[in-house]
């Protein structure tokens, strides 16, 4: 089941370090679980994971659900087995760190939801501001995303991973990133394709606001300023991201 595991890796689209960390994660799997599937031994699997952080246990989860999905789809197995995360995060402190990115990268059945996430998550747009990005203000070319808000222009660069998401999404037929027929979609709708896709994932507990918290986290981790981090998310004034400078974020 090894040879398995890196034909698995080996047909996504991953960067060494994910490649590294689904390995390790699947590996961990098929040692638990004594190279033999069933839905007594996936049970077991699952109760090991118990002790681990709920970010940690989602990922692993999610690496173990795509491979097993794999095998059925290539019939290397006969049965399609599925391991359940019924644990939200309970605990809103929890937020305080950061969750692992690459789970909102993989396969899913909500892709509108999807990039809705990976916007917010990755460039710290908020569903508002997502309804009204038209394809002209993209250049994927150049990966920079271009807005203006109340006479605020911001000019965003957009991270590699995030550019073939957007690519799926671009029509020639369209005027919006999210069109509809010319039009912008409702707030609901943005919503609701939000918690659809969260749901998905088992978070659906988080709101946008969490993912922008996400996003936040991760600048400030890398060292952004507090009017850096301001500036890139359009803010008039930087006060209101005083707390996360402060308090033990």
């Amino acid at each position: 089941m090894i040879d398995w595991i890196q034909e698995f890796i080996d047909s996504k689209d991953l960067s060494e370090n994910s490649r590294a960390a689904y390995f390790y994660d699947l590996q961990q799997f098929v040692m638990s679980i004594d190279d033999k599937i069933s839905q007594e031994k996936l049970a077991l699997y699952e109760q090991s994971l118990s002790d681990f952080k709920v970010s940690v246990k989602k990922r692993k989860i999610s690496a173990v659900n795509q491979f097993l999905f794999y095998l059925y789809e290539t019939r290397k197995v006969n049965h399609f087995y599925k391991l359940t995360n019924k644990e939200k995060i309970q605990d809103k402190s929890a937020l305080h760190q950061l969750l692992d990115f690459q789970l909102f990268y993989e396969k899913t059945e909500f892709p509108q939801g999807q990039l809705i996430s990976l916007l917010i998550l990755e460039l710290g747009l908020s569903p508002q501001e997502i309804q009204t990005i038209e394809q002209a203000d993209l250049d994927l070319d150049f990966a920079i995303l271009s807005l203006n808000k109340s006479g605020l222009i911001r000019v965003l660069e957009i991270p590699k991973p995030l550019i073939s998401y957007l690519q799926k999404q671009v029509s020639n037929n369209q005027r919006f990133l999210f069109d509809k027929s010319g039009k912008i979609y409702s707030r609901q709708w943005f919503f609701k394709q939000l918690k659809l896709y969260l749901t998905e994932l088992g978070m659906s507990d988080l709101s946008a606001q969490d993912l922008r918290q996400q996003f936040i986290l991760k600048k400030k981790e890398e060292g952004k300023s507090i009017t850096e981090l301001g500036h890139l998310l359009g803010l008039k004034s930087p006060i209101t991201l005083e707390k996360y400078y402060k308090n033990g974020y």
